[in-house]
C-alpha cells in the first residue's frame, strides 16, 4: 500500500490518475471505489481541501470524458465521481482540522441522517417510490430465480420502507472505510504508528450512544420506519468504534493477534451479526469506557497524526 499512496501525493497529475482509475475500476468492483475515495481524501488530509477540490473536480471532468466515450451521458460520469469524492474531502477536512475520529464520524452520521431526512421531505410515498426502482433494477433478476411476480413485489415491499436508510448507512461505511485507508496512509508516509495510536483511541461518548438506544427503542415501540433508517446510520458508527475497540484491547491487554484475524474472517462469513455485535460493544464502550477500565488508554501519551 506505501507505493500507491506515495505515487499518490508525488504530483496532482499522478493523484487525479489513481483516483479516476480505481473510480472507473470501482463501477465494476465497487470496493476499488474506497480506493478512490480514499486517494483524494489522502491529499485533502496531506495538503488540504483546496488541493483535494482541485484533484476531484479534474478527476470528475476526465471521468465525464471517458463516460461520453463509453456512449454515456458525460454528466453521468462527473455526478458519479463527485458523489464519491465531495463527501470524502469534507470529512477529510473535519479530521484534519480536528484530529478527531468521533467529529469525523458525527459530521459523517449528520450528513447520512440529512440525507435521509431530505427524501422523506421530498418524496410523499418513500416506500412506493423504492418499490418501482428496486422493480426496474432487481425486478428481473429475482424472477429469474424462479420467484413469481407477486412474491417479488412482496419481498421488496418489505426492504422498500427503510431503503434510504439503508443506503445512508452504506454510504457511511463506504465514506468511513475511505478514511480510514487514507489516514493509514498517511501515516505510513510521515508518522509511522501514528494512526494505530489516534484509531484505538477512538470513542464516540455516551450522548450518540443514548441517540441511538432511544431510536432504536422508538423504532420498536412506535414501528416508526424513519427512527429505524436513522438507527441503521448511528449502528454503522458504532461498529467503527467496536472495530477500534478490539484493536484497543487487543494490544493492551498484550493478546494473540489471533483475535483480531478471528474478528475480520467472521466479519467475511457473518457480517451483519458481527457488525450488530461489533456496535453493540462499542455502545457499551460508550457507556463504560472499557480501556480506562482496563488499564492505561493506548496512545495516551501524546498525539498521533
Amino acid at each position: 500500500m506505501k507505493p500507491l499512496a506515495s505515487f499518490i501525493m508525488e504530483s496532482r497529475t499522478r493523484a487525479v490518475t489513481a483516483t479516476v482509475a480505481f473510480g472507473v475500476g470501482g463501477l465494476a468492483l465497487p470496493p476499488l471505489a474506497v480506493v478512490s475515495s480514499a486517494a483524494v481524501a489522502l491529499v485533502a488530509l496531506r495538503a488540504g481541501l483546496n488541493h483535494a477540490a482541485v484533484v476531484a473536480a479534474i478527476s470528475a471532468v476526465v471521468l465525464g470524458m471517458l463516460a461520453w466515450a463509453m456512449g454515456m451521458e458525460p454528466l453521468v460520469g462527473v455526478g458519479t465521481g463527485l458523489v464519491q469524492w465531495l463527501p470524502a474531502m469534507v470529512l477529510a477536512e473535519v479530521l484534519r482540522r480536528t484530529v478527531s475520529w468521533p467529529n469525523m464520524l458525527l459530521t459523517a452520521t449528520g450528513i447520512a441522517c440529512g440525507v435521509i431526512l431530505l427524501v422523506r421531505a421530498a418524496v410523499a410515498d418513500v416506500a412506493q417510490m423504492w418499490v418501482t426502482v428496486l422493480q426496474a433494477i432487481l425486478g428481473p433478476l429475482l424472477q429469474q430465480t424462479g420467484m413469481s411476480p407477486a412474491e417479488v413485489e412482496q419481498a421488496l415491499r418489505q426492504v422498500a420502507p427503510v431503503m434510504t436508510g439503508l443506503l445512508a448507512a452504506a454510504m457511511v461505511l463506504t465514506l468511513v472505510l475511505a478514511l480510514i485507508l487514507a489516514r493509514y496512509w498517511q501515516s505510513v508516509l510521515y508518522n509511522p504508528g501514528g494512526f494505530a495510536e489516534e484509531f484505538q483511541r477512538l470513542q464516540l461518548g455516551k450522548v450518540p450512544a443514548v441517540l441511538l438506544a432511544v431510536s432504536l427503542g422508538g423504532a420498536w415501540l412506535g414501528q416508526s420506519d424513519l427512527l429505524m433508517e436513522l438507527s441503521m446510520v448511528f449502528l454503522v458508527v458504532f461498529f467503527i468504534q467496536g472495530v477500534a475497540l478490539v484493536h484497543a484491547l487487543t494490544r493492551q491487554l498484550d493478546m494473540n493477534r489471533f483475535w483480531l484475524v478471528g474478528m475480520y474472517v467472521l466479519l467475511v462469513i457473518a457480517m451483519p451479526q458481527m457488525m450488530t455485535m461489533l456496535a453493540a460493544f462499542g455502545v457499551l464502550d460508550s457507556a463504560f469506557d472499557f480501556r480506562t477500565r482496563l488499564g492505561k488508554r493506548p496512545g495516551s501519551g501524546g498525539e498521533g497524526e
